[in-house]
């Protein structure tokens, strides 16, 4: 089961859902009725909704049972560029990961999310009990790969930041 927390418009949801139509996936958002609205016909018109629901979610909130049973997989994406949001992500991602040793968070963000922000993510989810397995820049055009380093954030003008995607990889520490 893979939750896509901060789903928007619900393309990673639609994509996981076409090629493995044997996972049960749950596109959350804020429960903004036009947005909620707008990401049911997107799974719609992409013939994805027999494995693929929609449930609205703000984050932090006290009541996460529409989203339970937990997910073996939790996918979030350019969810991190507002750092008062953090504890509110890190709340909802904890309450529904399944407490396995497979279980695992993937959170994609851009680097104008800033790379001290992600840092800062990165630190919060360590003192939630969560354990960093990858943190790695992708290029978005190419096959690129680094290791993060946020000491980079000195040497980087906006054209490099525009080339990279910071993925990381989550799950309950020991």
């Amino acid at each position: 089961r893979l939750i896509e927390s901060g789903a928007g418009a619900g393309l990673p949801s639609i994509l996981i859902a076409k090629a493995y139509p044997h996972i049960r996936v749950l596109a959350s958002d804020f429960p903004d009725p036009l947005l909620i609205r707008t990401l049911k016909q997107n799974l719609t018109r992409n013939d994805v909704s027999r494995n693929c629901t929609v449930v609205p979610h703000a984050w932090g909130t006290a009541d996460t049972t529409p989203l339970l049973p937990s997910a073996d997989v939790v996918l979030a994406a350019d969810t991190l560029w507002n750092p008062e949001l953090h504890a509110a992500l890190l709340q909802t991602i904890c309450a529904v990961l399944s407490r396995t040793h497979t279980a695992r968070a993937h959170i994609v963000a851009g680097l104008h999310s800033g790379r001290y922000t992600l840092e800062s993510f990165f630190r919060a989810a360590r003192g939630a009990g969560l354990v960093l397995v990858e943190v790695v820049g992708r290029e978005v055009q190419g096959d690129g790969r680094r290791e993060w380093d946020v000491r980079r954030a000195e040497s980087e003008d906006e054209r490099e930041r525009r080339r990279w995607v910071i993925w990381s990889v989550l799950k309950w520490g020991d």
